[in-house]
């Protein structure tokens, strides 16, 4: 495990790396389900915003570097689902399927700080609930890369398959990246409260 206070430095802060991944990815997704040249300058104005925050977390907490990559992953997870759920949004925008996709991203985002401490044992401890994430977690990823290989196979890609792939990925990331703003002394005290409650049981 590496140290919680471990000096990070700029070059492997992956600052750069991670918002130009951030910034590809936007101006991709602009062209799903088809191009909107507005869309993708909104998209890199967002990868930019993203950048910025990466430098202030990383100048704030530089020297704490688990709470540091926890903040990067938090950044890279929300403006991933944000740009993830606008392919679904623009081919429904403006009908009922639409309301009810927005009812549903704001369930998940409602349901998952409180949910946080609950999920992140799920993946620390292979709990009822944490086996439920994991198998969720897995049939999303699974679905993507089945539909990634129809489409990069088909003559003609359909874009609706793979809207609703992102968009379950978007509800994906929405769950469970208030994980990672969970100090990481938290999450120490919670692994050691379950080892305690192991023991205790045993």
């Amino acid at each position: 495990m590496i140290s919680n206070k471990r000096i990070v430095t700029f070059k492997e802060s992956k600052i750069i790396s991670t918002n130009l991944a951030i910034a590809m990815i936007g101006f991709l997704v602009s062209f799903v389900p088809k191009e909107s040249w507005t869309l993708a300058l909104i998209n890199e104005f967002i990868a930019f915003l993203s950048f910025i925050l990466s430098l202030i977390f990383w100048r704030k907490n530089r020297d704490f570097s688990v709470r540091y990559f926890s903040l990067l992953s938090y950044v890279l997870m929300i403006v991933l689902s944000i740009f993830f759920v606008e392919p679904i949004f623009r081919m429904f925008y403006g009908t009922s399927t639409f309301w009810i996709q927005i009812f549903v991203l704001i369930t998940i985002i409602i349901a998952s700080f409180p949910l946080s401490k609950k999920t992140a044992m799920g993946f620390i401890k292979p709990t009822k609930y944490g086996i439920f994430v994991w198998v969720i977690s897995g049939v999303v990823i699974g679905l993507g890369s089945i539909v990634y290989r129809i489409t990069l196979y088909a003559e003609i890609p359909d874009a609706f398959p793979i809207a609703v792939v992102c968009y379950l990925f978007s509800l994906l990331l929405l769950f469970i990246s208030p994980i990672m703003l969970i100090k990481p002394y938290k999450i120490e005290e919670m692994r050691k409260e379950s080892n305690v409650k192991k023991k205790k049981h045993s």
